[in-house]
């Protein structure tokens, strides 16, 4: 399996716009990418600025070929300038093991 790591930082007072844009991302990704496992949004405590998704896929091509070609992936990488601020820092894994 493939994973991402992918973490931000949402830009002052946009905080609450960018987890629902989010949000409705993470229900579109769910419904309609089969060999997309996992999706999961997080922010960090303390910190709601800081937001981490957690994605896995079958494998690398599900998420190169059919997350990136997705409508509404590519209209959310066109929106996130407008809500964070910073760089966005991306970490590739390879699953070993899963529960």
């Amino acid at each position: 399996m493939f994973v991402l790591a992918v973490k931000f930082k949402a830009a002052k007072g946009k905080e609450e716009e960018l987890v629902q844009l989010l949000r409705e991302v993470v229900a579109k990704v769910r419904r309609n990418e089969q060999d997309t496992l996992m999706y999961d949004l997080h922010r960090k405590i303390g910190d709601p600025t800081e937001v981490f998704l957690y994605e896995r896929y079958k494998d690398r091509h599900a998420w190169e070929v059919t997350h990136m070609s997705a409508p509404y992936i590519k209209e959310l990488l066109a929106a996130m300038p407008n809500y964070r601020e910073g760089d966005v820092e991306v970490t590739e894994y390879e699953t070993v093991e899963v529960k």
